[in-house]
């Protein structure tokens, strides 16, 4: 993995690279997700780990629900999710590529993300749908996420899931904090 991985954010756009890069680490996360039926909340642990990639061009996560310590004999659960997400700095666009595989669910999620004030806004247009996924209070030691539907072009949306991630000691991947 030495070719995959790297240490820095690098090349002319190494303080865009930063937005992303500075959840650069292990987090533990806590969601919740809010079913479109109105039926009751559903309650989730998981894992989140960041970093740079491609000679530090890029930044890569790995989401992992439930965390890895509480996989049963490393067999398949119900709603188990496991997923990789690259993000690229486009410098023609001013703004990122963003492409999720959900490799569990078989889930791929093309977005385009950019820096809006102190969050960063991933979106995508889905057939009639309009999604976000947005993470927010980004601090050295915790942030936030939620995850957005419109059916009316923006004017209204539905919270789906929000998610509370919390740093873990001992980083697996090196950040330039």
């Amino acid at each position: 993995m030495i070719t995959l991985l790297a240490d820095a954010p690098s090349g002319p756009h190494a303080a865009e690279l930063e937005q992303f890069g500075r959840l650069g680490g292990l987090w533990r996360t806590s969601i919740i997700v809010h079913p479109a039926d109105g039926s009751p909340p559903r309650h989730a642990r998981g894992e989140w780990e960041f970093g740079y990639a491609l000679e530090g061009r890029a930044v890569i996560d790995v989401w992992q629900v439930p965390p890895r310590d509480e996989l049963e004999g490393g067999q398949r659960q119900p709603n188990q999710e496991i997923g990789l997400c690259v993000r690229i700095w486009d410098p023609r666009l001013q703004l990122w590529r963003f492409t999720f595989h959900g490799t569990a669910s078989g889930a791929v999620v093309h977005m385009f993300a950019r820096e809006i004030g102190a969050e960063m806004v991933l979106e995508q247009a889905d057939g009639g749908r309009l999604i976000r996924w947005i993470f927010s209070d980004i601090g050295p030691a915790s942030f936030s996420w939620r995850s957005e539907v419109s059916a009316d072009g923006g004017g209204t949306w539905r919270l789906e899931q929000e998610l509370t991630a919390s740093r873990q000691k001992g980083a697996a991947w090196p950040t330039t904090q």
